[in-house]
């Protein structure tokens, strides 16, 4: 039996940018031939992603820059800058990812994806392997540049290739490189949660066990200008003005969802149902309460959420944002949080009608609105983490079994 458990979200921002587009507006998208403000999918999940790792005290890099970070570890070893740069650089390439090479800037073409506790392991093996990382590099940089000239079927030489070495070096190296590549393929909760995808090598991709979507407002969204001045404190001719320019805001009722496949968590955690448990209790907690940060500090947008609705679920996945295929309408009184509440009330019992509720173990809501009528989203839990410690109490019994 597979588990799924699902979170709905209805939060209403002031004025702010949460998340801006390439041109510095807020994102937006077509929904029912309305457009609306957006929130993107990546925005929700970094944001999500840095506090439950908080939470659990228990990081992960996503970077570019693994080797720098190591070899900073390496000089408050004691290391020179020089030597440790070079190592930090020589360590990463023995790993083999397949494709991987380091670019001017001396960064990974590839965004690595790693637990941060393998920052200071691979120091460790710098250190243990000191002699030896020159010649894995070396060994790791023709075997890249072969691989490339055979992608590319091209007829020239390859230009670098490995130095001979004895057997004993060669068979102490080929060990090292395997370690690496096998910390460069660890992973820890975050990983498991979010998953991870490095082209051409499998055994470091890890399919995500959350799912989460683009958040969009449940009504016509529209972008408001903001010319602004910035004063200069020491007045000239120009009357004190020394800057200005114009921003885009926007402000609404966002609809947010995201989805948790335990059965899939469970097994990227090698059967962790403590690790499991707790990674859902934080993003559930972190999701409902998330504020993304952009222009935070001219906007402080740092609302609570009007709605949370949880379901655990042993069928499928639902998305409930149908609710808002044809956009609210507010009027003086209401604004966007009561109709948009209504909207996704009816929309649940609609589903709930149409696909029965025998594969729905739990559901329940709380929220900062007036819920008094609502009827479809289950029980009403007036506190968040009473309501994600139910919610979590009641998939756990259920996590790993099939």
């Amino acid at each position: 039996m597979s588990l799924y458990v699902d979170i709905h979200v209805l939060h209403a921002y002031p004025l702010s940018n949460l998340n801006r587009d390439e041109f510095g507006s807020p994102k937006v998208a077509l929904l029912g031939g309305t457009e609306r403000t957006r929130i993107s999918s990546a925005c929700q999940k970094r944001g999500v992603r840095i506090s439950t790792e908080t939470v659990l005290g228990d990081k992960a890099l996503r970077t570019r820059r693994l080797p720098s970070k190591i070899a900073a570890a390496l000089v408050a070893q004691g290391w020179p800058e020089d030597e440790a740069r070079e190592a930090g650089q020589a360590i990463t390439l023995s790993g083999q990812v397949s494709g991987m090479k380091l670019d001017d800037a001396a960064t990974t073409n590839l965004m690595l994806f790693v637990p941060e506790s393998v920052v200071a392991d691979l120091a460790d093996l710098a250190i243990a392997h000191r002699n030896l990382l020159a010649a894995a590099a070396e060994q790791a940089r023709a075997k890249a540049e072969a691989a490339a000239e055979k992608k590319t079927k091209s007829t020239a030489k390859t230009k670098s290739k490995a130095p001979a070495l004895d057997k004993d070096t060669k068979a102490r190296i080929e060990q090292l490189q395997k370690t690496v590549h096998e910390l460069l393929c660890r992973r820890n909760g975050s990983i498991a949660a979010f998953g991870r995808m490095l082209a051409n090598t499998p055994d470091a991709t890890v399919d995500g066990a959350i799912a989460v979507a683009h958040a969009l407002t449940t009504h016509a969204g529209e972008e408001q200008p903001d010319f602004f001045t910035a004063v200069d404190d020491i007045t000239g001719s120009d009357n004190g003005s020394a800057h200005m320019g114009q921003h885009a805001f926007s402000s609404g009722t966002f609809y947010q969802y995201a989805t948790i496949t335990v059965d899939e968590l469970v097994n990227n955690l090698d059967g962790d149902l403590a690790m499991a448990r707790e990674l859902v209790q934080g993003f559930l907690t972190g999701f409902a309460l998330n504020v993304p940060a952009a222009k935070k500090n001219s906007t402080a947008p740092f609302t609570p959420p009007a709605l949370v609705y949880i379901t655990v679920r042993t069928d499928q996945p639902i998305n409930l944002s149908g609710a808002f295929e044809a956009a609210v309408t507010a009027d003086d009184t209401s604004g966007w949080i009561a109709p948009s509440i209504t909207a996704l009330d009816q929309h649940a019992a609609a589903v709930s009608n149409f696909l029965g509720d025998e594969h729905l173990l739990a559901a329940a809501h709380s929220g900062t609105a007036d819920l008094t009528a609502v009827t479809a989203l289950g029980t009403h839990i007036p506190r968040l983490d009473d309501l994600v410690t139910a919610m979590v109490d009641a998939a756990f019994p259920q996590a790993g079994t099939k």
